[in-house]
């Protein structure tokens, strides 16, 4: 038998299947490839018409050119030569809600562009109506011009110098201050407005570019020695920036100067994905951003450079985001690497998405996850709070200072016009109205003419009768990212259970919890990057799991960087007053950990109780550990830990473990090393009041607590054991609440 198991979470996933369905219509065919240079033959049937194809020699993703009629499928490989091993037969199915997504191939869109002179997201008879509808961002485009660096204060990255090395992270601000802000601020001022000084301004800027030695620091190759965020700056702008440039360029700029550059971006684009096996493992959150600027380079440079290598380019993007893209985005519009990552990651590929449906009939936009982001935006990142739990950046903000315009500062750009209701569109604006200067992602600022329509649409559209209804009591799991939201009232539950492991930007955190008040942060996450990513305080805290809301087992946390740590919900219950939810934690820890099953439980008006029962195979201790941010007071008994903001009005709230009543609460604060290196000025968005608050259980093979984070005005819970002390109910305020049903 075929094995088709994933061997790392960068990995592919087999679909279309059950666990990951067809989200389109043809959907792509993929899968774990584990044997280098093998070739399948695909096996397709409609078990609802018999209809049967074969495809010989393909690899994954193989991809048909025509939509599949509405109907339940099997498809199966088969290896060559020999014929030697068979897959399973996979099961899924295509309706008619599937959206059609067979794009234009790469000559058709080079058609497409012939006869024009610009054809990059605004054809030259939009710009009239686009000013009429950007007049706002004229204004702030203006307000951001004036912050721009001087050239003489440009200069390429020196932190491949010895004694320099720590200038990385300033390099990463500066490219993002030169290129991405400063570049095309000035470059769309002369492109949709038409004002030739601000055109001559980003000529020089990009002619200092070009400068610039595509290698060291600024290549995007591998093995990345210095960093590839520079490169993708670069790789972001530059096309753009050369095109909508063009009319002030010189041939000699052009021939001899710039697009050099630009080809050899191009290609290191090519080779960067051959490096990472791109679409075996495009888990990798870097090269992800690349496909996208390879298809704009592509569609920018087809008339001045070879037309073949071109359609390569092109075609290889078209490819990725039929079938490989979004891969950390799901059906159901979660995104795998949390609120940070999400609100950064769903907004790089909209110059390509905008140019292509601008150019045909044909939208990118079609794909569930982006029809269904608005609502993951929702319930995860435009939510006024300290923290977004979850992932790297969670304790960054839309206005931090620590990583400018990465957590977006409109989420919802783009998404809510499309794909929300009216409220979804008047939060955009709200947040639109927020900014006064823009950060990092300009690119999807001024709208196109098919996002002035969607703009104007969006006003007819209403509140549904179960949004109305999820206003003060919401229940949502979004299940590819593997995250949850619960809400009563004012407080907010989130917890994380993810069939994708700890790796990357994701943390040792599978069952941790984020509670709020009012948006303050009562039970939360903590650590940051420190001075950057990699740092001590980020590979030994953030990323482990002692600085999250979970126990450790004899001293160790969840395992880390496997595929196979993985965590899902087994109950959920959504009642009137409360919601609860179980979750299997059993693999995310290492033996001797055999099982671990932890249920949350919101309750209106009332608080968290956090229900554990975990066995071992030997005895072991148990540390149980939450974090909070907020002043701290622990009673006489040592057995209570009061919890108190004087900056909010919430009320005071009380931890207690409830049925180890001889073990004290230890209590810690703050962090033992430095967030950042103050010489090179990097202020870090983490709060540094921090307590931790630690529970150390005596060795045995069974665990089974209770833990209640209630408001202090409430009286604490009874709790009902069976014969073997597990808890199986609880009493709280005259009202039994089953654990399990």
């Amino acid at each position: 038998m075929l094995n088709l198991a994933r061997t790392h979470d960068f990995q592919v996933h087999l679909s279309p299947s059950p666990h990951y369905p067809a989200a389109v219509n043809p959907p792509s065919f993929n899968w774990p490839e584990n044997i280098e240079s093998q070739q399948y033959k695909l096996e397709l049937k409609n078990i609802s018409s018999g209809e049967k194809w074969n495809w010989t020699h393909v690899n994954s993703p193989m991809q048909l050119p025509y939509q599949l009629p509405k109907g339940n499928y099997q498809w199966r490989l088969v290896t060559l030569p020999n014929e030697e091993e068979t897959s399973e037969w996979i099961d899924f199915k295509i309706t008619v809600q599937h959206s059609n997504y067979v794009p234009p191939t790469a000559e058709e869109l080079f058609e497409l562009c012939d006869g024009r002179e610009q054809w990059l997201m605004y054809f030259d008879e939009d710009i009239e109506t686009i000013q009429e509808n950007s007049k706002e961002s004229y204004n702030k485009l203006k307000q951001t011009a004036s912050l721009s660096i001087p050239l003489s204060k440009i200069g390429y990255p020196k932190h491949y110098q010895r004694g320099q090395e720590e200038g990385k992270r300033e390099a990463i601000a500066n490219a993002r201050l030169w290129i991405d802000r400063d570049l095309m601020t000035h470059t769309l001022l002369y492109k949709i407005w038409g004002e030739e000084s601000h055109g001559k301004e980003a000529i020089n800027r990009l002619l200092l570019l070009a400068e610039w030695s595509p290698e060291g620091p600024a290549s995007l190759l591998r093995p990345c020695t210095w960093g590839d965020e520079v490169g993708c700056s670069l790789a972001r702008n530059l096309f753009l920036a050369y095109h909508w440039l063009s009319p002030l360029l010189n041939e000699n700029e052009k021939d001899f100067f710039i697009k050099p550059m630009l080809v050899r971006i191009a290609r290191q684009i090519v080779i960067r994905l051959e490096q990472d096996n791109f679409k075996q493992y495009p888990g990798h959150s870097h090269t992800s951003r690349l496909p996208a600027y390879l298809g704009l380079a592509a569609l920018a440079l087809y008339r001045e450079h070879d037309r073949k290598e071109c359609e390569q380019w092109l075609t290889e993007t078209l490819t990725i985001y039929r079938g490989i893209f979004p891969f950390y985005g799901g059906i159901d519009g979660s995104w795998v690497e949390g609120a940070f990552y999400a609100s950064t990651y769903s907004k790089w590929f909209h110059p390509l998405f905008l140019s292509i449906e601008r150019l045909s009939n044909f939208s990118f936009y079609e794909h569930p996850f982006y029809k269904n982001f608005v609502h993951f935006a929702r319930d995860f990142i435009i939510s006024e709070q300290n923290i977004h739990p979850f992932g790297d950046g969670f304790w960054c903000r839309r206005d931090g200072k620590e990583w400018p315009g990465f957590f977006s500062q409109n989420p919802l750009r783009i998404y809510a016009a499309r794909f929300g209701d009216k409220e979804d569109f008047q939060q955009s604006i709200a947040l639109e109205n927020a900014i006064t200067d823009y950060r990092l992602h300009l690119l999807d600022i001024v709208p196109t003419i098919k996002q002035i329509e969607f703009n104007k649409a969006v006003q007819s559209k209403s509140l549904t009768k179960k949004k109305q209804a999820e206003q003060h009591s919401l229940d949502h799991y979004y299940a590819h990212a593997g995250l949850g939201k619960s809400v009563q009232q004012q407080m907010s539950l989130y917890y994380r259970a993810s069939a994708f492991g700890n790796s990357s930007h994701r943390h040792a955190d599978q069952g941790n919890l984020g509670f709020f008040d009012k948006g303050t942060g009562i039970l939360i996450p903590t650590g940051s990057y420190g001075y950057r990513f990699g740092s001590k305080h980020h590979s030994q805290w953030t990323r482990q799991t002692t600085a999250h809301n979970l126990p450790l087992v004899d001293g160790k946390g969840q395992k880390l960087d496997d595929q196979r740590a993985i965590a899902q919900v087994i109950q959920n219950k959504n009642r009137s007053n409360y919601q609860l939810v179980t979750l299997d934690l059993s693999q995310s820890y290492s033996p001797p950990l055999k099982c671990f099953y932890r249920t949350l439980i919101l309750i209106k008006e009332y608080g968290l109780i956090i229900v554990d029962s975990i066995v071992l195979t030997e005895n072991k201790r148990v540390n149980w550990r939450l974090h909070s941010p907020l002043t701290t007071t622990l009673n006489e008994g040592k057995n209570t830990v009061l919890l108190s903001d004087t900056n909010s009005d919430i009320e005071q709230y009380q931890c207690n473990l409830l049925n180890y009543s001889n073990v004290d609460i230890t209590i810690e604060h703050g962090y033992e090393g430095e967030l950042s290196l103050p010489e090179r000025a990097i202020e870090s968005d983490a709060n540094k009041e921090i307590s931790h608050f630690d529970w150390e259980l005596p060795p045995s093979k069974e665990h089974n607590l209770v833990v209640c984070c209630i408001r202090n005005t409430m009286t604490l819970p009874e709790v009902i054991n069976d014969s073997n002390g597990v808890t199986t109910q609880l009493k709280v305020q005259g009202q039994r609440i089953p654990i399990f049903e």
